[in-house]
């Protein structure tokens, strides 16, 4: 990767010693420069890997095009399939991180007074990522605190239907089934209790 395009990814400034990544940084510690560079890399580049982490970069900073190229990639992960693995597990982890490009697109977008609509953008991307996660072991509770905190239930559906789906394969989704049954017992107690209760478990198993 030249150096350029490996700066216009990854590096950080000096002065921005809260930001663990990239990803992470306020809009005033983003040069109009850098963005321009990012779209010239999503758009005209010729190399999967960069495109895809240049998609994910402008949507996590807020960039409309970045979260659209994300929402194609949801649909076909293609040459960029498994390019994020699970530190420890091995798995592919490259929704997941994909997810958390888009959390953080609604958090940088409410932040410029556009929660609403970016409430409506995210939608169908994450909807599409839960579904996935019905089968594949990736995570998705990075996404959870939009269900709890602001009151995104919405997904609460899809929520329902992940439990149904992963909980007789704790093989393979072991936290996952932890994880959404204690985000439902917060926010959809009386579905959660009469599962449970039908599988013979008991809410205090998940707590």
């Amino acid at each position: 990767m030249e150096s350029r395009i490996y700066d216009l990814l990854y590096s950080v400034p000096d002065n921005a010693d809260y930001a663990v990544d990239a990803a992470d940084l306020d809009a005033e510690d983003i040069p109009q420069n850098r963005i321009d560079g990012l779209m010239g890399l999503l758009l005209n580049g010729d190399d999967c890997m960069e495109c895809f982490l240049a998609a994910k970069l402008l949507a996590s900073w807020g960039v409309r095009e970045g979260l659209v190229a994300l929402d194609k990639y949801i649909d076909n992960l293609g040459a960029v399939s498994g390019l994020m693995t699970h530190r420890l597990h091995g798995y592919d982890d490259t929704y997941r991180c994909i997810l958390l490009a888009l959390t953080s697109y609604f958090a940088n977008m409410s932040d410029k007074g556009e929660s609403v609509k970016a409430r409506e953008e995210i939608y169908n991307p994450i909807s599409k990522i839960i579904e996935l996660s019905n089968t594949a072991p990736f995570e998705i509770s990075d996404f959870f605190w939009l269900v709890e905190a602001k009151g995104f239930f919405e997904y609460i559906p899809l929520l329902r239907e992940h439990l149904v789906m992963i909980f007789d394969r704790p093989d393979v989704h072991y936290w996952k089934i932890n994880d959404v049954v204690k985000l439902l017992l917060k926010v959809d107690l009386d579905f959660v209790s009469a599962f449970l209760k039908g599988k013979g478990r008991a809410i205090e198993d998940f707590k």
